[in-house]
């Protein structure tokens, strides 16, 4: 009897020391769990500081160029631009501009990041993205198994000093290299109903021609896509009936006058009074119209000799348009004519948006130029034009709204 109660005191006690031992165990488990966690947490802050780091010593070394574009007011300025892609460039990074109007520094090292996410090996790639007030905006890229992790951080200035700091870190929903554009898309997945800053970009990483790309900024930029429907329907100088002649005299004005146009809007609808020669000289700058068929197509009073000018509202603004035009290609037509071949680029990567046409301009011996003829040439009958709004008359804002 007393060796059988032994024997319980013994198998009692191996269970106490193995529970003791297990838990002993476990509590270590826990506290090295902890421990590569916080070495996790601790590798990762020093990682991003090193970063910051480097991102304020890099700008430290065009900062003279900084300063004198300030002082010149040229910081958007595209040689200034040009200028700090170069310095950054010397540093061995793939760099471009947030507006891609330059091409890439370094395009090479963005390509073969992408085959490594392609062949699902292990890369990582530092991308600059240089913006119009002097600072750039850095992605630090990582692909392992296809996937791609985003750290994205700034550079601005601050009292004259450079200041970096950390925006965000993501997994990219979205990666994907568009080899018939050139074109990289970058998206940040947003939750429904998110209206905070935009989670995408769109980088042209393939070369442009810089012809064509001067021919976009001097014919096709300065009216773009989002206030004039210049470009968004079909029309030639034998029909210029479905033109808006008030957008372009909003956007052209300043460009024949050379100063800001006077006529404001605060979002509420106005209408001014623009006398007959002022409004014409902007509309015939531009155009080869005839004053009869301008005044036929416009509210023209011909009792007062002025063009009833309405301003857009709030209700008839527009929605952001995240879609640009690139011009892809020329050709000659003789007799000073140019048609140039324009496509779209969404930085949503939406295809829906996107669409191509053609664009004649007329080359003037003064230097000028004229808009001829414009054809849209995608395949959809209706392509969409979200950003566009239709300039709403007094009348039909009116009965919409109330007049308020």
């Amino acid at each position: 009897m007393r060796r059988r109660f032994v024997l319980v005191i013994c198998v009692i006690a191996m269970i106490l020391l193995t529970s003791c031992s297990s838990a002993e165990q476990e509590g270590k488990s826990d506290l090295n769990g902890d421990a590569e966690k916080d070495m996790e947490f601790s590798e990762k802050a020093d990682s991003i500081d090193s970063i910051l780091a480097e991102s304020e010593q890099l700008a430290r070394e065009y900062q003279e160029i900084y300063e004198k574009a300030k002082e010149r007011d040229a910081l958007d300025g595209l040689d200034t631009i040009r200028s700090i892609m170069a310095i950054l460039g010397e540093s061995g990074y793939p760099v471009v501009d947030t507006e891609n109007q330059i091409n890439m520094i370094h395009p090479e090292m963005i390509r073969e990041f992408n085959d490594a996410v392609e062949a699902k090996r292990d890369g990582a790639v530092s991308l600059f993205l240089v913006t119009k007030d002097g600072g750039f905006v850095r992605y630090e890229l990582m692909t392992e198994g296809g996937k791609v992790q985003v750290e994205r951080s700034s550079l601005g200035w601050e009292k004259g000093e450079p200041c970096a700091e950390m925006l965000d870190s993501y997994e990219a929903h979205t990666w994907r290299m568009d080899k018939e554009s050139g074109y990289l898309y970058i998206e940040k997945e947003q939750p429904a109903g998110y209206d905070g800053a935009i989670g995408f970009i769109a980088v042209r990483v393939e070369p442009l021609d810089e012809e064509l790309r001067e021919l976009n900024r001097k014919y096709i930029l300065p009216a773009g896509y989002r206030h004039t429907n210049l470009f968004l329907t079909d029309w030639d100088e034998s029909d210029l009936g479905g033109v808006d002649f008030y957008d372009l005299f909003e956007v052209f004005y300043s460009s024949v006058y050379g100063k800001d146009m006077p006529y404001e809007s605060d979002f509420q609808k106005q209408t001014y009074e623009v006398p007959a020669e002022e409004f014409e000289t902007v509309i015939q700058t531009f155009f080869d119209i005839d004053t009869d068929t301008l005044r036929d197509l416009a509210a023209y009073d011909g009792s007062a000799s002025v063009y009833e000018y309405t301003t857009r509202c709030l209700e008839d603004w527009g929605h952001p348009g995240f879609v640009t035009p690139e011009v892809r290609g020329c050709e000659e037509l003789g007799g000073g004519m140019l048609r140039l071949q324009v496509s779209s680029v969404s930085q949503q990567d939406i295809a829906e948006e996107t669409f191509s046409h053609e664009v004649v301009i007329r080359l003037l011996p003064d230097g000028g130029y004229q808009y001829v003829l414009n054809r849209i040439l995608t395949s959809d009958p209706e392509p969409r034009f979200d950003w566009y709004s239709e300039r709403l008359t007094v009348e039909e804002w009116e009965a919409e709204y109330g007049g308020s």
